[in-house]
């Protein structure tokens, strides 16, 4: 009977052993695989999945990039502010100077003030002349942004004297000036709380020279509301 019991005993022992083995096994398997699953989510590991194009896109795009489509809408669904410049061309206020050259501050919205006024002895002299619109591809003659629809819109001018001058556009949208003004000059418009601002400081006042329809000179059209 002992070298029975010795027996089963050596037996349950191995039983033991082995159950202790595999459970191991099973343990270093599990190990082994979570360790790999993590570095492929992170993307530290050779995987080019999630993890990879997740840091691209924060380098490549910037933290604070905005996904859009096709359609100018953003991954909200948001619409992407559209170019004011790349609008066609129209005139707005549906009215178009038939009066020729009969000496109203209305008269030929769009075309170069002090150009035309060069030309003629009668013409008063202006240092500073143009049409504000609320388009940017506006013809020539065709009222601008009239201070009844646009009332409040204004033209800021600072001279290299720091001294400020302020427009504002008339029916036709024509504003002028007629007195002293420190060369080179900056201007900005402003409307509604909002401005646009000229990058480059002037020279020459007659803005309607370069502010064509189509732009000249470097401006890409009209003298255009914020």
């Amino acid at each position: 009977m002992t070298s029975g019991l010795r027996g089963n005993g050596t037996i349950r022992a191995r039983m033991v052993a082995r159950g202790l083995a595999l459970a191991i096994g099973f343990a270093a398997a599990a190990l082994g695989c979570g360790s790999s699953s993590s570095r492929s989510a992170s993307g530290t590991g050779g995987s080019t999945g999630a993890g990879a194009g997740g840091r691209m896109a924060g380098s490549d795009a910037g933290p604070s990039a905005v996904a859009r489509n096709d359609a100018g809408a953003d991954a909200s669904g948001a619409d992407a502010p559209a170019d004011p410049f790349a609008a066609p061309p129209t005139c707005t206020s549906g009215k178009t100077w038939t009066g020729a050259d009969n000496g109203s501050k209305l008269m030929n919205p769009g075309r170069g003030c002090i150009t035309c006024h060069s030309k003629s002895s009668e013409a008063p002299v202006l240092t500073l002349a143009g049409t504000v619109y609320p388009t940017a591809h506006e013809p020539d003659l065709c009222d601008g942004a009239s201070s009844t629809v646009y009332s409040g819109a204004t033209v800021v001018i600072t001279g290299a004297d720091q001294q400020t001058i302020t427009l504002t556009p008339n029916t036709a949208g024509n504003f002028l000036y007629q007195g002293g003004l420190a060369l080179p000059f900056r201007v900005k418009l402003t409307y509604m709380g909002r401005e646009r601002m000229m990058a480059v400081a002037q020279t020459s006042g007659d803005c309607n020279s370069c502010h064509t329809q189509d732009g000249a000179d470097g401006a890409p059209g009209r003298i255009l509301l914020p």
